[in-house]
């Protein structure tokens, strides 16, 4: 991205790149540059393992670079149209125009406003039929490209199924045909494969039959800001033997694959060795039903106490779990604790095929709170096909039975958090041919929801109604939304599934003026012997067995998962959903990892013991490193630490976090050459080693310039220091006079800011200000100390001194060289603390 636009945007660390593990390559010497587009902000993109699994696929390959790009927030958007420029990818800064590949993710419906957004800023066509031989060939995959109709027009290649194996065919073909044309007719007779400007030719998904022997990230890309999902992930299981009727993943990804536990162990390893994350997930559709699941955790949890790595089961069903893995997950931090009972009485979940009883959810809940848990959260729908009041009454009943449970097995204050959203009719399910239910509707059970569950101990939330309209009609739209999103786009609809951008009434006038009507598409019921817009779509589960599980949706009727007994569902599975279904290495031996990685074992911390050793570190924060946050900073310092294998002491209590202390804040976008951080350490270190260890894992622009052990009775960095010193470059443009402003500024009596309706008078805190000319620039060396409460900050100054606004000040390029705390009437440098 662009770097002169970083201090003028929101969170400008989304765009500054450098991150650990990042892929750099000689773009001279590659024949095959890739740009993985991911269409919504960097902190939602990071957090998806297909991206990270495509990237590092990719990048293993000598003639192929991969680089990232994803949808810049509005105001970086403004910022490119004003001046031109195009869009460009994270690593090289490269036009994603020049790029012979971009692979789109379609992940969620309410993000293909953004994709034909970056298209735009990318200055290519929007309509694939109107790129040529010069632009980059769009190729789009993920669950949104099971009905890829919606966006057919606009995409060159939909791949449906797993990438794993297809992105290395991908690559040699375009690299065989660098005719535009000739490269899509060969992808379109290759299986997984829809070229819509061929028409609509039947194609059957992909997949990979052995889950273990797949390629996966063993250095996972480290983000500098903190994304959505921030820890070390391992994809356990692909699939699930459930059959929820309302869930596309569980069609769509099947059939069930496990990784061994040999394999997970040792990703889980090195992912955390190279990274220094302190929580571990191990992820799937339905991490319970991983058929080791309980052996693995509480061998997980004895490896990792001391070295206080929590885990995360980010899908948990109640059948699955055990009292045993609830106390083993309960030996490490606790935040909260999610259930998904999805209905509100039994006949419901029946309905779905989710037979879960209220016993077992009452069961579940009390073995929570009993283990230290006091929040849960629940996850319910509304809208399901055949919901009555009864079915609403069963949420608002449940709800408060398990608030009751949670007061009786709980020594502190219990929360209920219940999120309930609007169930959206998806293709490729058995509820693909029913309707959604309206607005009205919707609203009417929301509030009759809000009305029943206004209880102290219990937070409810509701997804906007209009949001799940829209994903809807896109759900199981056709290409008639084409225009309508075309529509949408240029009415200025961006970021449609955030709730503060998404623009109802922008879309509901996209509809219009293309004369469709977005409720009558959400709302649609399909006969059963009707054509769909995605039946050219083969997922590999037959239309029959979707329409039987239909008939036993209507009559309340579950079927069993796989394990149990085989649905004959049509995915073909070898082992007709025996106990072993996906069980990797059940006939064959197949090749894992080593459980015992050869790399280095990290060091456990400290348990806040009463001897430790403080250090006191000065570094450098310079370069786009300058744009990350405070808070961002003191996790990457947390976990560089964890890399090094330095034996940091952890604080006492119920959340122990790791003894490092940071000096005053910098704001974002200020480079410094004096910042200062206290760490408690084991008695017994290496200060120098420790030192090179450290720089060796920091990302370019931190170094660490000095550090030396201090009393641990020392005052606090930031109890003390209460002088600072400021280098400010002063842009052309502002540098006329400027000997004489700042004579006149020095000069008044008082300088009134203010912040947040109250007002302060800085002057008292400028100690000095004097001009320095150089043959490059024109700049100001700016001390202020702090005044008690009142604690100038230097962007005040700046905008004060040039009578500017804040849009102006963050242009100038600030740095701090100094800080100082005050010691008998004398400013000492914080390493001199005696």
């Amino acid at each position: 991205m662009l770097e002169d636009f970083l201090p003028l945007v929101t969170k400008p660390a989304r765009y500054i790149n450098n991150e650990l593990h990042s892929v750099h390559k000689d773009l001279s010497k590659i024949k095959t540059k890739i740009c993985l587009f991911f269409p919504d902000t960097y902190e939602i993109g990071m957090s998806h393992l297909g991206l990270r699994i495509l990237y590092q696929i990719l990048n293993t390959r000598d003639d192929t670079a991969c680089e990232r790009v994803f949808s810049p927030w509005a105001d970086y958007e403004q910022r490119l149209r004003a001046s031109g420029r195009r869009l460009t990818s994270l690593e090289s800064n490269l036009p994603l125009s020049q790029f012979d590949l971009i692979g789109v993710t379609l992940q969620y419906e309410l993000s293909f406003s953004n994709i034909l957004t970056g298209l735009e800023l990318a200055g290519l066509p929007l309509r694939s039929k109107d790129r040529n031989d010069g632009q980059p060939v769009i190729i789009a995959g993920g669950p949104c490209a099971v009905n890829p109709e919606p966006l057919s027009d606009f995409i060159d290649v939909f791949f449906i199924g797993d990438a794993e194996e297809a992105v290395h065919e991908i690559v040699e073909l375009r690299q065989a045909h660098k005719d535009r044309a000739a490269f899509l007719s060969a992808l379109s007779l290759r299986e997984g494969f829809y070229v819509p400007a061929f028409g609509k030719k039947k194609v059957r998904r992909r997949f990979i039959n052995n889950l273990d022997a797949a390629p996966y990230p063993d250095k996972p890309l480290l983000p500098l800001m903190k994304p959505v999902h921030d820890r070390v992930s391992v994809e356990v299981a692909r699939g699930c033997i459930r059959g929820c009727r309302f869930c596309q993943a569980g069609i769509i990804y099947r059939p069930y694959r496990e990784r061994s536990a040999g394999t997970v162990k040792a990703l889980l390893h090195e992912s955390l060795l190279c990274t220094g994350y302190d929580e571990l997930s191990l992820a799937s559709l339905s991490s319970g039903d991983y058929s080791g699941i309980q052996p693995l955790i509480i061998e997980l949890m004895e490896k990792y106490r001391d070295s206080r790595v929590s885990i995360s089961l980010p899908s948990l069903r109640v059948g699955t779990l055990t009292p045993e893995m609830i106390r083993a997950i309960a030996g490490t931090r606790k935040t909260g604790f999610t259930l998904a009972p999805e209905a509100g009485t039994e006949r419901l979940r029946r309905v779905i095929n989710k037979p879960v009883s209220d016993q077992d959810l009452l069961d579940a809940a009390e073995t929570i709170f009993k283990n230290g848990w006091s929040t849960l959260k629940l996850y319910f729908m509304i809208g399901l096909p055949t919901e009555t009041d009864e079915d609403l009454d069963g949420i608002i009943r449940l709800a408060q039975e398990l608030l009751a449970v949670g007061k009786r097995a709980s020594k502190r204050h219990v929360q209920l958090n219940i999120s309930v959203s609007t169930f959206v009719p998806k293709s490729h399910t058995p509820f693909q041919w029913t309707r959604q239910a309206s607005l009205e509707e919707i609203r009417a059970k929301q509030a009759y929801l809000q009305k029943g569950l206004r209880k102290r101990g219990i937070m409810l939330k509701t997804h906007d109604p209009e949001t799940s309209l829209l994903e809807a009609a896109f759900a199981r739209g056709d290409s008639a939304l084409g225009g309508v999103l075309e529509e949408a786009v240029r009415l200025g609809c961006r970021f449609d599934g955030w709730t503060e951008c998404f623009d109802f009434k922008k879309w509901a006038e996209a509809f219009q003026l293309r004369g469709l009507d977005l409720s009558a598409y959400a709302g649609r019921v399909f006969e059963t012997d009707q054509e769909l817009p995605w039946d050219h779509v083969d997922t590999g589960v037959t239309k029959e067995f979707l329409l039987r599980e239909l008939q036993s949706a209507r009559a309340a009727e579950t079927t069993e998962n796989c394990r149990v007994e085989c649905a004959q569902c049509g995915i073909g599975c070898a082992d007709g959903g025996s106990p072993d279904l996906g069980k990797p290495g059940s006939s064959t031996a197949l090749p894992t990892r080593s459980e015992t990685p050869t790399a280095r074992k990290p060091k456990s911390p400290g348990r806040g013991q009463e001897l430790t050793t403080r250090l006191r570190f000065k570094f450098t924060k310079t370069g786009r490193i300058r744009f990350l946050s405070h808070l961002d900073l003191i996790t990457l310092f947390q976990r560089a630490a964890a890399r090094a294998e330095i034996p940091v002491s952890f604080s006492q209590g119920f959340n122990p976090h790791p003894n490092i202390s940071f000096g005053p804040a910098l704001s974002v976008g200020m480079e410094s050459e004096a910042e200062y951080l206290d760490m408690d350490t084991d008695p017994f270190i290496d200060l120098l080693g420790i030192t090179k260890a450290l720089n060796e894992t920091l990302p370019e622009g931190i170094r660490i310039v000095e550090a030396r052990i201090i009393p641990s009775k020392a005052p606090s960095l930031s109890g003390s220091i209460s002088r600072y010193v400021y280098e400010v470059a002063v842009p052309g443009v502002f540098a006329d006079a400027l000997e004489e402003r700042l004579k006149s500024f020095l000069a008044r009596a008082s300088i009134i800011v203010t912040k947040e309706g109250k007002q302060k008078d800085i002057r008292p805190g400028i100690e000095s200000a004097v001009f320095a000319e150089s043959i490059e620039s024109q700049s100001l060396i700016i001390t202020l100390i702090d005044q008690g409460p009142q604690k100038p900050r230097i962007q005040d100054v700046v905008e004060q001194l040039f009578g500017i606004g804040k849009e102006q000040a963050v242009v100038f390029r600030i740095n701090r060289t100094g800080m100082f705390y005050k010691e008998k009437e004398a400013w000492l440098n914080p390493m001199d603390v005696k």
